[in-house]
């Protein structure tokens, strides 16, 4: 049976889906409100009043919900990484089923921990896929690196990928770097400038 699956981190990314599930369509972006994205080294969201998280929605078979319950970590028993939760949304009808529910997986963490580069990257791609706003995703990297607490849980999983290097705030990417340097030019250099400036003087 078909069902509606919203993804907010990885599995946004179209070509990672494609091959992880291989049934999955993608259907249309969605702003879940008083829902926030926070990292714990990957992404989760948190009950928020008044904030939202974008993400996108996707009709799943049976068996890429099996396929997700294995790459998120699910057990049956609430024991494993992420959990299910199931949001009832107005009925909604599509190719002769009817859906009354919105399913997404939350992390049984409450660590806090910037994201590894090559991750954010899959989740930066899939944000271009759905059409989202990149902003809601900075600010959540943003937030990782100012509140960041990871519990065992999440040193234990960075150690187990050995170690990847963090992605860097987004707020130090906007920082112009100048470097400064005291070399000569050289004669091809000298000898460009002076033309330009030869040209310069005579308009």
């Amino acid at each position: 049976m078909a069902k509606l699956y919203f993804a907010y981190g990885s599995n946004l990314n179209k070509r990672q889906m494609t091959r992880r599930c291989p049934d999955a369509r993608p259907l249309s972006l969605l702003h879940l409100e008083n829902w926030k994205l926070v990292f714990r080294g990957v992404a989760d969201i948190v009950p928020s009043p008044g904030d939202f998280v974008s993400g996108g929605v996707w009709v799943i078979s049976d068996n890429d919900e099996r396929a997700l319950d294995i790459y998120e970590g699910y057990r049956g028993d609430g024991s494993g990484m992420y959990r299910k939760v199931g949001v009832p949304i107005e009925p909604f009808k599509m190719r002769g089923e009817t859906f009354t529910e919105l399913m997404f997986y939350v992390m049984n963490s409450d660590g806090i921990m910037p994201p590894s580069e090559g991750y954010l990257a899959s989740i930066r791609e899939g944000f271009k896929d759905f059409g989202l706003r990149l902003k809601p995703l900075n600010d959540a990297v943003e937030a990782s690196w100012d509140d960041k607490n990871p519990s065992h849980v999440e040193r234990r999983r960075h150690a187990r990928k050995g170690r990847p290097t963090l992605a860097v705030r987004p707020s130090e990417k906007k920082k112009a770097k100048v470097t400064v340097t005291n070399s000569e030019p050289t004669p091809a250099q000298r000898a460009t400038w002076q033309r330009a400036m030869t040209v310069h003087s005579n308009d």
